[in-house]
C-alpha cells in the first residue's frame, strides 16, 4: 500500500480546509496586492523554474525505488521504464525550464495542482462517511482548470487577466471558498 492510501480523513481534509480558509482570508484581507501578484505571475519565468524542481523532485521521488523512499510507488506493468523516467526527470526539467520559458509558472503551477490533488483525493478514496465527497468535488475542478494550463499555459494569462477586472468575483470566490473552507474542517472534527 502506498503512503498516501494510508492517510487519515480526518487530519487531510482539516489540513486541506485551513488551507483553503486561509487562502481565502489573505484575499478577502488584502485584495489589492493579491490582484497584483495575480497579474504578474504568468510572466515569473524564475518561479516556474523553481516550482517546476519542485515538481521534478516530487515526481522523482515517486519513481525512486529505495527502502528509506515512501513516496516510491508501483508502476505495476511500466516497471521497466522505471530508471529511462527517473533519467527524464532532470532532462525534462532543464530543457522546459532554459528553453520553454514563456507561461513556464502556469505549466508548472499545473503540474504542481495534479501532483497535491492525489493526496487528500486518495486520503477519500472508497473511505466513510459519504461527507468525504467534498473533497473531491472541490479537487476535480480545480483538475480540469490545472489540465488547461498543463497544456494551453496562455489561458493562465487570459483567465487570471480576465478575473483581475472583476474585482467583486474574486472577493465572491474567495467568501465562497472560505465557506467551503470550514465545511470541510467542520466534517473533518465532526464525521471523519
Amino acid at each position: 500500500m502506498h503512503i498516501y492510501e494510508s492517510l487519515s480523513l480526518a487530519p487531510t481534509g482539516f489540513t486541506m480546509g485551513m488551507v483553503l480558509m486561509l487562502l481565502s482570508l489573505y484575499v478577502l484581507l488584502c485584495p489589492e496586492p493579491f490582484r497584483r501578484q495575480l497579474g504578474s505571475m504568468h510572466a515569473k519565468s524564475s518561479a516556474g523554474t523553481v516550482l517546476l524542481g519542485i515538481d521534478f523532485i516530487w515526481v522523482a521521488l515517486l519513481l525512486f525505488k529505495a527502502d528509506w523512499n515512501a513516496l516510491c510507488m508501483p508502476l505495476f506493468e511500466f516497471e521497466n521504464f522505471r530508471g529511462i523516467l527517473l533519467i527524464l526527470c532532470p532532462v525534462v526539467w532543464f530543457v522546459m525550464s532554459s528553453m520553454a520559458k514563456e507561461q513556464l509558472f502556469a505549466r508548472a503551477l499545473g503540474m504542481f495542482l495534479l501532483l497535491m490533488a492525489i493526496v487528500p483525493m486518495s486520503a477519500a478514496f472508497m473511505k466513510d462517511p459519504a461527507s468525504r465527497i467534498l473533497i473531491p468535488l472541490w479537487w476535480y475542478p480545480v483538475l480540469t482548470v490545472a489540465m488547461f494550463w498543463v497544456a494551453k499555459p496562455y489561458l493562465f494569462r487570459d483567465w487570471t487577466a480576465w478575473l483581475i477586472r472583476r474585482p467583486g468575483l474574486i472577493s465572491a470566490l474567495a467568501v465562497g471558498n472560505f465557506v467551503y473552507g470550514l465545511a470541510i474542517c467542520t466534517c473533518a472534527g465532526l464525521f471523519w
